[in-house]
């Protein structure tokens, strides 16, 4: 039987196109192991105990685990340095803050910026509030800032780095209330809290998370309204000191990141915010939902670069060049 040439080059390119469709196939479907979350900060603060809540209910959305790597140092720029620099392939993801992702930038030369990293989605908002030990003297902001006035570099505060919105917060209050204190930074919120239960510190700036998690005594928030968990805490308005400071906080991964395992990473945050097992566990600390998806988070992001970059050379708190 003669077979025709035209015939023949059907069964070709059908073979070829089959070939071409295996390797496809083939792929396995994402994630097929486990996704670590680089979290730029020790273990023990706010973005450390956010991001092990997270890595439970989006692992189960992703049907894989997530592991937490703590990687604490220079106001969380190393983390954010070493998550830019990991493979886009979705398995390498982070926890953004907006100290390293947003301060730290604008006050000295980190290497990267927030155009560095694909936005998948924020997690949280929450504002700040000053707290102290329950044995303090301190009963109010007022007696805060009497003490600082009257005994000038006197009175220690504690942050997690210099630049992140901790120290921040306290600057802008010193800075308004024409008072000095002395910044005494830390890795990590965590050793913040050992500093100031061992009396090395007499106070700090943290999110109500930090407050409950640990037993202090809260003196005002920064923040325009009283939090419903804390109904008979003030506001700094409330105080004599219309300030406001909220950490956020969300998930970036490395620039590049393909756009399908993009929007599973998206849909698996979006899933992990809206069930209720994650919402218990976040309002328990304070620090419920404030969901962005990734188009939106990166718009913000950039907003309050600029924003925070503004504040930040005012004070002139940058690093000169």
């Amino acid at each position: 039987m003669k077979i025709r040439p035209a015939a023949v080059r059907g069964l070709l390119w059908a073979a070829l196109a089959c070939a071409a469709a295996l390797p496809a196939q083939a792929q396995p479907a994402y994630p097929d192991k486990p996704v670590t979350m680089v979290v730029p900060f020790g273990p023990g603060g706010t973005s450390d105990i956010m991001a092990r809540i997270l890595e439970r209910h989006m692992g189960e959305q992703l049907g894989q685990a997530m592991v937490v790597d703590n990687k604490a140092g220079a106001g969380g720029a190393i983390g954010m340095l070493q998550l830019m620099r990991a493979r886009p392939d979705g398995y390498t993801v982070g926890l953004s803050v907006i100290g390293p992702e947003v301060l730290q930038p604008a006050i000295r030369k980190t290497g990267y910026s927030h155009q560095n990293f694909d936005h998948v989605c924020r997690t949280y908002a929450v504002p700040l509030m000053m707290m102290v030990p329950k044995d303090s003297p301190f009963q109010s902001v007022a007696d805060v800032l009497a003490f600082a006035r009257k005994n000038p570099g006197t009175l220690t505060y504690g942050s997690s780095g210099r630049g992140t919105l901790l120290h921040l917060a306290m600057e802008m209050l010193l800075d308004k209330a024409q008072a000095k204190g002395l910044h005494v930074p830390y890795k990590s919120s965590g050793e913040m809290v050992t500093g100031l239960l061992g009396k090395q510190v007499m106070l700090f700036s943290e999110t109500p998370t930090v407050s409950k998690q640990y037993g202090l005594r809260p003196l005002a928030v920064f923040a325009e309204q009283r939090l419903p968990g804390y109904p008979d805490v003030p506001t700094m308005a409330e105080a004599g000191w219309p300030i406001t400071a909220s950490i956020w906080g969300g998930v970036i991964a490395p620039k590049g990141l393909p756009a399908p395992i993009l929007a599973k990473l998206e849909s698996a945050c979006q899933a992990a915010l809206a069930g209720e097992a994650y919402k218990t566990e976040a309002q328990r600390l304070e620090t419920p939902p404030a969901y962005m998806d990734g188009q939106r988070f990166a718009t913000f992001a950039a907003q309050q670069s600029e924003a925070y970059g503004k504040l930040i050379r005012d004070l002139g708190l940058a690093d000169k060049d």
